[in-house]
């Protein structure tokens, strides 16, 4: 009988979009398609901490029930970002348990950009919650997070889609879900807010361009009608991520070694 090949997640970022990988992980679990390790970018680190912390998908459906922009998303006058950050964080410790990435179920890392020296960290220790508060740094809307002295911002400056992150954690195949920009037309922006995010979905999609082949499958769910700053309609995020995910399904199979 041939070897299930391990298989390594890389969960990129996106915003709001990026619910729509709770729909291919439901896919991946009712497929019984194992993974080995889960990497994250951005949202895709928020998604993936909390699912391999414990490795419930219940979990993940009921953060797609609670989770309220205006709620969690505290406002704040600091000029180096409009979102403080506390609550968001606050929610994702609550929703691991305060558990070290060392101790999750799956293995996990998650990548932000480092201030200090330009480059990508890759957090694989330390409290979750940190590690993702981190990864999800939007310059210019969530303030910078400090760890130890040292100050991240999105893993998403450097590289949304997290497949070198995955790589690292030595799978046999790497499987990305990109849920970024992708070069469609972008409505003009009417505050300097929307041109600066705007300027950053178009650089971190020429950057992605360079990353996505490296990867062994990617996942493309269609989620280009939809705003990455909304977060009204997640349930119909979630199912264009299952749609995406049942499309590749017979290939996805034959990857890992699965009939």
């Amino acid at each position: 009988m041939a070897r299930i090949k391990k298989m390594g997640l890389a969960l990129g970022g996106g915003s709001a979009r990026g619910f729509a990988h709770i729909g291919v992980l439901r896919v991946l679990i009712e497929n019984k398609i194992p993974i080995h390790s889960i990497a994250g970018c951005s949202m895709g680190s928020l998604i993936g901490g909390i699912y391999a912390s414990e490795a419930n998908l219940e979990t993940l459906e009921n953060l797609a029930v609670v989770f309220d922009f205006k709620k969690y998303f505290d406002l704040t006058l600091s000029s180096k970002g409009y979102v403080k950050g506390s609550r968001v964080q606050e929610l994702i410790k609550l929703m691991t348990k305060n558990i070290m990435i060392e101790k999750s179920k799956i293995p996990f890392c998650c990548i932000a950009t480092c201030l200090r020296n330009a480059t990508l960290k890759r957090f694989t220790e330390g409290p979750v919650h940190e590690a993702v508060r981190a990864s999800i740094s939007i310059p210019g809307m969530f303030t910078p997070h400090v760890i130890d002295g040292v100050s991240y911002v999105d893993g998403g400056v450097i590289d949304r889609t997290a497949i070198g992150a995955a790589w690292a954690m030595e799978p046999d195949v790497v499987v990305a879900v990109d849920v970024g920009y992708r070069g469609e037309e972008i409505t003009p922006p009417k505050s300097m807010i929307g041109l600066a995010q705007a300027s950053f979905s178009v650089a971190d999609w020429y950057l992605a361009q360079t990353n996505l082949p490296k990867a062994s499958l990617c996942i493309f769910p269609d989620v280009s009608g939809i705003d990455g700053s909304q977060y009204k309609d997640i349930q119909n995020i979630i199912t264009r991520g299952e749609e995406a995910a049942r499309i590749v399904l017979p290939e996805l199979k034959e990857l890992v070694g699965l009939k």
